[in-house]
């Protein structure tokens, strides 16, 4: 189960919800749903009220809940309360590396081992590299979701599986992929191929 605190004034205001007490709130809320996927009974007065609660149907094996999390507050909270930790998709190779290791430190200071440190990519695997770029220019060229050019993926195969090799050095276990284009033929050639990346690292 992946999750976050989530950002942005006006979205909070939207929900009626306070976004200076979204740690408390977020801790509250994951201790509520971990009882309940462990198949507790649960009752709680607290800000979320909720009376002798339970699911009918839970998952056969334990969920593992990765947190995704940027400022070291926040990755403290991931290494303390989760299995894994998700990285932000904006974060150049160096801030990859240095978050990387703070939650390493972190979960050795709670005596924990991450089941997984992942990392979100906006990806393109293209034909070739020439088919990658006329993708990703015309992404950069709009200022694509503001994230760095450094922190986009694109290229053939062998150079998108290069790229995931060197975050795997880093210590990252996981990439999370979310595609630089919506143009659905696109986006699918660039998933078969991404099955390649896959066996090619493997």
């Amino acid at each position: 189960m992946q999750c976050g605190l989530g950002w942005g004034e006006s979205r909070f205001a939207a929900m009626g919800a306070n976004i200076r007490t979204r740690p408390s709130a977020f801790e509250e809320a994951l201790e509520i749903v971990r009882r309940l996927l462990a198949g507790e009974t649960v009752s709680s007065s607290r800000r979320f009220r909720v009376t002798e609660a339970s699911l009918a149907l839970r998952p056969v094996e334990p969920v593992e809940v990765w947190i995704g999390a940027s400022a070291p507050p926040a990755i403290d909270r991931a290494a303390r309360m989760a299995e894994g930790w998700i990285a932000s998709p904006g974060l150049t190779r160096e801030q990859a590396r240095s978050q990387a290791e703070f939650y390493r430190e972190r979960c050795a200071a709670y005596g924990k081992r991450p089941a997984a440190i992942a990392l979100r990519r906006d990806i393109y695997v293209g034909e070739s590299s020439a088919d990658a770029q006329t993708v990703l220019q015309p992404a950069l060229s709009k200022g694509y979701r503001g994230i760095p050019a450094e922190a986009l993926i694109a290229g053939s195969i062998d150079e998108v599986a290069d790229q995931f090799r060197v975050f795997g050095e880093l210590g990252y276990t996981d990439i999370l992929v979310r595609h630089l284009t919506n143009d659905q033929p696109k986006v699918l050639g660039s998933l078969e191929r991404l099955e390649k990346v896959r066996a090619a690292l493997a």
